[in-house]
């Protein structure tokens, strides 16, 4: 999901609305929320960090030039915005602690707490 994420962002990035980046804003909350739930799905840091991979390819490979000089994320504020807005929340997807929390059962706290 990664790699559509990356894909459909590289190519929607630059549209802009009244002089905002809506493009750019739904392209980073799209990857930010695959990074993320990635991350839920395997309880782990590593699902995020496999999905920002994935965003990464082809994000890298459309910002750099083509010999017939097409230039899908060029190197303009937008361009940049993506990629390292994506870098960005690609981290703090990472950095997110993917462990579940320690749930008890309402009879083990009754037992533990001494009546």
């Amino acid at each position: 999901m990664g790699i559509v994420a990356g894909v459909l962002g590289s190519f929607v990035h630059p549209v802009t609305a009244w002089g905002i980046p809506v493009g750019l804003l739904c392209a980073l909350a799209l990857s930010g929320a695959v990074f993320v739930t990635a991350g839920l799905a395997v309880r782990s840091r590593s699902g995020a960090g496999a999905a920002a991979a994935g965003w990464l390819l082809p994000v890298l490979l459309f910002s750099s030039p083509r010999p017939e000089g097409d230039l899908v994320v060029p190197g303009d504020a937008l361009g940049y915005a993506w990629l390292f807005g994506g870098v960005v929340v690609a981290g703090l997807a990472i950095a997110w602690p993917y462990s579940s929390p320690d749930v008890r059962t309402a009879s083990s706290a009754r037992a533990g707490d001494g009546r």
